[in-house]
């Protein structure tokens, strides 16, 4: 089963805090603590929050790195970057290059008789995010 997990990007500040950890209350709000300093905010309408929240997508890139939306990544079909992002329409996480070309983020894997045999993500490594390395999907 895949692990359900989030991060948060804070546009004040410019960072993933990740001594800051973030939860939904039993009305829907976000109710955001510091684990270091056991310090709690008031829990926060999402619709006002102005944090960008961002899912896992429960695949890791070959070093083991977990793979978020808002992640660029490198490829396996070239050495193009795309970032990663969840199409509502599909129900599912794809990449989009620099051009507008949408991929898969998983792909089949074929054995030497060219029978289907598993998945294999499509990500090969995660290079930077939209965030703080916006750049680097620029053509």
């Amino acid at each position: 089963m895949r692990e359900f997990k989030f991060r948060y990007w804070n546009p004040i500040a410019k960072t993933y805090k990740m001594s800051w950890r973030y939860n939904l209350t039993h009305d829907g709000k976000i109710l955001a603590y510091d684990v270091d300093m056991m310090d709690y905010d008031e829990p926060t309408d999402p619709k006002n929050s102005i944090l960008v929240i961002q899912q896992y997508t429960g695949l890791k890139d070959n070093n083991g790195k977990e793979i978020y939306e808002g992640d660029i990544v490198k490829i396996i079909y070239d050495e193009a970057v795309a970032e990663v992002y969840f199409d509502f329409n599909l129900g599912a996480f794809r990449l989009k290059d620099n051009s507008g070309k949408s991929y898969p983020i998983t792909t089949y894997r074929f054995d030497e008789s060219n029978k289907p045999i598993g998945l294999i993500s499509v990500a090969d490594e995660v290079v930077g995010n939209v965030m703080e390395n916006p750049e680097l999907l620029k053509a």
